[in-house]
């Protein structure tokens, strides 16, 4: 859930700037380039599809499972796990949809493009952040659950780095003063941190021996 991600941009960017297709950079820093631009230039769009694609189908069950999972620690189905699993769902579509967009052309088809972007780049956080809280209410309710606090400390941090990033983002745009550099950085960051959030469930699932099954996830 973190390497395949960070695989798809960084090595998407490394391909697309030895192909002399995007500029020599640092686009964390320095915006030269955003991922898409990267991501469809030349033959590296085969890489970034095949990296993009599989990774989208592991983020649907890495939410049909986070279902099972809150609902295994609360002990009963919930409605919020139902939400956090829709909102994932909808955002793993949404970038299954972007990257079969990517690298077409037509209004529609940019139109399509920014959607599933825009979708993803929202909903994904959003789930991000409502398993968070139900994870620090669970700890709260059942002490006992091995969920470490540093790690949710850690995840917490990631988003607010993420709604920092966010609100800049909003303010520059609102006063007028955004530029392509800093919207590409933004872009870098913010998908940066999206992916490094993930990172966190490795530390807390890794101290648990949960087997999904669909009928599990039904009951």
């Amino acid at each position: 859930m973190v390497i395949l991600p960070l695989l798809a941009s960084n090595g998407a960017y490394l391909l697309s700037a030895y192909e002399g297709f995007v500029p020599w950079c640092m686009p964390y820093i320095d915006g030269c380039t955003t991922i898409s631009q990267a991501g469809r230039s030349g033959n590296t769009i085969f890489f970034y599809r095949a990296v993009v694609f599989p990774y989208s189908v592991l983020l649907i069950l890495f939410w049909l499972y986070s279902t099972s999972w809150l609902d295994l620690l609360h002990g009963h189905s919930t409605n919020i796990s139902r939400v956090i699993f829709w909102l994932g769902l909808a955002g793993s579509i949404a970038l299954l949809l972007y990257i079969d967009f990517l690298g077409t052309t037509g209004e529609i088809k940019r139109f399509m493009r920014r959607i599933g972007a825009m979708l993803y780049f929202t909903l994904t956080p959003l789930a991000q952040l409502l398993m968070l809280n139900q994870h620090y209410k669970i700890l709260r309710k059942k002490p006992e659950v091995s969920i470490k606090p540093k790690v949710l400390q850690y995840q917490r941090i990631i988003l607010l780095l993420m709604l920092i990033i966010g609100a800049i983002s909003i303010l520059l745009v609102v006063t007028d003063n955004i530029t392509d550099e800093i919207e590409n950085i933004v872009e870098w960051n913010f998908s940066l941190l999206l992916n490094l959030y993930f990172l966190g469930m490795v530390f807390i699932w890794k101290d648990y021996r949960h087997v999904f099954t669909i009928s599990a996830a039904k009951n």
